[in-house]
């Protein structure tokens, strides 16, 4: 098990100005939800916040966005910017559902390096969804159906 902060798309983007400038200092004040992540077969438990089923994520990315940009996850102590900086050690990983906002999560994060642990959980999670997928075409239920690649994570589409 692992440790994660999550907010959804929507509530990162009506943060306040002033908790957006604290959370220069802090991404901790962006996340509203925090808790115990834990992987099982068919879902995705979220402690203290939420259960989503497998059958519900449409993608996985590994992603800055407008919602959580590297600055952000650079933040600043001190004088200097945190390793969130660099690379994808600050990334979140961000988890497309379907008909609802997306869910960024920071797994491990880590407050003084500004480090997390999601460039280490997204392909995982891309693998079990990989199995999601391939257990439906073995079934017959995505026949004539084809799987592609798409911004890090695995779609399914008809054909």
């Amino acid at each position: 098990m692992s440790d994660y902060l999550g907010a959804t798309e929507g509530e990162l983007l009506s943060v306040s100005a002033g908790r957006r400038f604290l959370g220069y200092n802090d991404q901790r004040v962006l996340f509203p939800h925090r808790g115990q992540l834990r992987l099982e077969p068919e879902e995705l438990a979220l402690g203290g916040w939420r259960i989503i089923q497998r059958t519900g994520i449409s993608r996985v990315d590994l992603t800055f966005t407008s919602a959580y940009t590297r600055g952000q996850a650079a933040g600043a102590r001190g004088n200097a910017a945190s390793f969130g900086l660099f690379g994808s050690l600050g990334k979140p990983l961000v988890l497309g559902l379907d008909g609802e906002d997306p869910v960024y999560l920071l797994i491990d994060f880590r407050w003084f390096t500004g480090i997390n642990q999601a460039r280490r959980w997204a392909p995982v999670l891309q693998e079990w969804l990989a199995r999601q997928l391939q257990a439906a075409v073995a079934s017959g239920e995505l026949r004539g159906g084809r799987a592609f690649r798409r911004g890090g994570g695995l779609t399914a589409a008809a054909t």
